[in-house]
């Protein structure tokens, strides 16, 4: 199990922390959710104590002030309990849907929204003898079995000095008739209460902290599982790295193969070169129809002399139009008067030779 750990040095990635959700394995605390229920039980008795007593007693009093021997049969009997029970769930229900929500919030804030079935579902493939065996004598259990011992004690311990505290404001109540006998127990009984929740809530709070640090260790990855994860959800880098090349190699020949076609082809002078072309009845500008640096640069070069397309020697225009245009773009404003010039050189030429060739 520590070695598992050790290997495990990466942070879980998104996709293992939403599979992680959907099967419904979240960082969860039962005793904070727990002792919250308690607190709410405790307030709620507090707050909606006093009045149900008193309704209580005022509706048994009733109930049974009317009840006479000879007058009241079984049958009547069996309605006034019903009733009985009807009213007094009617004053619980307010209890019962403050615990229902404090229980639903406790949950929620702890892990958000979330809903699955998986931790209910049967699954047979953990009904193992080894396995248990195994689960029952392991860390993660003595770990439990430490924190279950140390809430017990604690518990104990904090319910003793408690009680230990009330003792002295008890002994006087032996002369004291039993309404105010029981208002001292009752008063004392909460207290009590009061310091056990306070003392749940406290290990609550400790647990829900110590199970996202155990959460957030199992859920972590090995170098290898990451790369896997990578390769299932983005494909094998390799393959990837592949395919690019070949995507290179092909737009390379493509755009190797339209040099012929350029009207001038601008170098640097062999570090880069940029064959352009431009044609005043279909573009509003010059367009980049290749190039490239170093070998490319050489191979635009060769091509272009064999097809006769015109080279000239421009450093800081070669560099320009290599960083700004991408292949098959029209050239940017900036650079219309530097390639205007350019391409008026160049037609000077071939009018020169056609002339030369007219004569």
């Amino acid at each position: 199990m520590a070695d598992d750990y050790q290997d495990k040095t990466e942070q879980p990635t998104p996709k293992r922390q939403d599979e992680a959700r959907k099967k419904g394995r979240v960082a969860k605390s039962r005793d904070l959710s727990g002792a919250l229920v308690l607190l709410t039980s405790l307030l709620s008795l507090i707050i909606w104590g006093p009045m149900l007593g008193r309704k209580s007693m005022e509706m048994l009093r009733l109930s049974l002030g009317h009840i006479r021997p000879g007058i009241v049969g079984p049958n009547q009997m069996s309605a006034l309990f019903m009733s009985f029970g009807l009213t007094l769930a009617g004053m619980l229900t307010p209890i019962f849907l403050s615990l229902s929500a404090v229980a639903i919030l406790g949950n929620y804030a702890q892990v958000g929204k979330i809903f699955s079935t998986t931790p209910i579902t049967p699954d047979f493939s953990r009904v193992d003898v080894f396995a248990g065996f195994k689960r029952f004598f392991s860390l993660n259990t003595f770990v439990e079995l430490g924190k279950s011992l140390a809430k017990i004690a604690l518990i104990g311990a904090v319910a003793y000095y408690s009680v230990k505290r009330e003792l002295p404001e008890m002994l006087p109540l032996m002369n004291q008739d039993v309404g105010q006998v029981t208002l001292a127990l009752t008063g004392a009984t909460f207290r009590v209460s009061a310091r056990i929740i306070l003392a749940l809530l406290a290990l609550g709070g400790l647990d829900y902290f110590y199970q996202r640090y155990q959460f957030q260790k199992g859920m972590k990855m090995t170098k290898q599982e990451v790369k896997d994860e990578m390769r299932q959800t983005e494909g094998d880098p390799k393959v990837k790295a592949r395919i690019r090349s070949l995507m290179r190699q092909m737009a390379t020949k493509r755009m190797i193969a339209d040099v012929p076609s350029a009207d001038v082809v601008i170098t640097n002078p062999t570090h880069y070169a940029v064959a352009l072309k431009y044609d005043n009845t279909t573009m509003v500008a010059p367009q980049v129809v290749a190039k490239g640096r170093g070998f490319i640069a050489l191979k635009i070069i060769a091509i272009a002399q064999e097809a006769g397309v015109p080279r000239v020697e421009n450093r800081s225009l070669a560099r320009s139009l290599y960083r700004t245009v991408e292949v098959g773009k029209t050239i940017p404003t900036s650079l219309y008067r530097a390639v205007a010039e350019v391409l008026a050189y160049i037609y000077r030429l071939r009018g020169t030779a056609a002339a030369g060739g007219a004569r």
